[in-house]
Formats: C-alpha cells, structure tokens, sequence
C-alpha cells in the first residue's frame, strides 16, 4: 500500500542522495500535508502560479525567491516534486524540471542566493537567455478529458499532453531527467539512478485512443 509516509520518505532519500553528491546546490524539508507530498517553501506568501500557460523567466524567478522547488540543483535548474495520496494509492502527481534560464556558474550557485545570481544575469546580459523547455509529468486522473490524458508529459507547450503510460515513480522520474539532460552525471552515479527506475506506483492509464496516437510507454 502507498502511504504519504512511504512516498516522503522516497523523496528525502533522493534528495539526500543529490545534496551528498554535489548534484543538488539546495534542498527543501519534505512536506506531509493531508494527502499531499510537497516541499517546504521559504517564503510560502509569493503565490506559486499566478497565470496558466507556458513557464515564464518571471515564473523561474518567483519560485527561486520563493524557495518553491525540492531542489535546486548545481547549474541553477529546479526540480519540483508533489504527490497526492488517497486511500493506499497515488491520486495525483505534478514532476518537474524546470531549467534555469542562463548558464550560470555552479560555483556562484552554492555560494550565493539563487536569486541573485539570475537577477545579475537579467541586468548585465537580458537577451542571452538559454531556450530550455521546462518537462513536466502529470497525473490527474480527475481532469481526464479529450486531449488531456490521465498521465500526460508536458514539453514545450502547456496545450502539450502527450499520453503516458500510468503514473510515474520518483525514480523513475528522475533517471528520464539525468539520463537525457546530465548524461555523464547519469552515468557517473547510474548504480543509484538505475537501481529503482523500473518500479511502479499505479496502475496503467492508457485509453484505446491514446494507444493509437504517439505516446510514451515502458515496460
């Protein structure tokens, strides 16, 4: 059974495992609110959205100040991880890697507030923006609707929902983020990022349609 104890836990061991091997700069404490797994915001009072669409530089920058990540790891990009529990299963999940969008010193990062260093980069090079897509993997089985699938990736695009396979692992999650974006990170450390990839936390949530369409499936 999938309790909010078992899945904290499941994030504090990754996130210390990140933090131990310099791949995180930052973590936040683990969250256990009712149903829900999150992360302990710094500054809860900034809202974490206050528009729907496509992530803006406006939107990395409030949730950099407001510490609204589980982690922000060594380049300045952001990981942000909840799960919704209920009644022994996962009922809703929102995993995601938002980049940071300049390239920034690794070192100025664990030395220096997050927000400083992007606010320097906004004043003396404003245009030299990196264009990394934030990727997002949903589940929310209530919003279920033509074009919005159960268990869906978003890239590039907020109107983008591409079909999943079910809802997804913490493990798994992360070994698709560093296998595809940190190769070398991913290989360096593939005995934790492996170990636990393949593991499951749901039941598969393909509809006829979306198996006839593109989507994203494992085994």
């Amino acid at each position: 059974m999938t309790t909010t104890r078992t899945v904290a836990e499941e994030v504090r061991n990754l996130l210390d495992y990140l933090l131990n091997a310099e791949i995180a700069a930052y973590i936040n404490t683990v969250s256990v609110s009712g149903t829900r797994v999150s992360w302990h915001a710094t500054d809860p009072g900034i809202p974490f959205l206050v528009k729907r669409g496509d992530p803006t530089l406006q939107d990395y920058r409030r949730w950099a100040q407001a510490g609204a990540y589980s982690a922000l790891l060594f380049d300045g990009a952001l990981l942000q991880i909840t799960y919704e529990i209920e009644e022994g299963e996962i009922a809703g999940h929102r995993l995601a890697y938002v980049p940071c969008p300049y390239r920034v010193d690794s070192e100025l990062v664990r030395q220096d507030p997050i927000i400083d260093v992007i606010d320097l980069h906004i004043e003396t090079e404003p245009t030299n923006m990196v264009l990394h897509s934030a990727i997002r993997f949903d589940f929310d089985p209530g919003a279920v609707a033509p074009g919005h699938p159960a268990a869906h990736l978003t890239i590039n695009s907020a109107d983008c929902r591409i079909a999943c396979a079910a809802p997804m692992h913490i493990a798994r999650f992360t070994d698709f983020i560093f296998r595809h974006f940190y190769p070398d990170l991913w290989k360096a450390h593939l005995p934790f990022f492996g170990s636990s990839a393949t593991r499951e936390v749901g039941p598969r949530s393909l509809t006829p349609d979306e198996r006839n369409t593109p989507h994203l499936y494992w085994s």
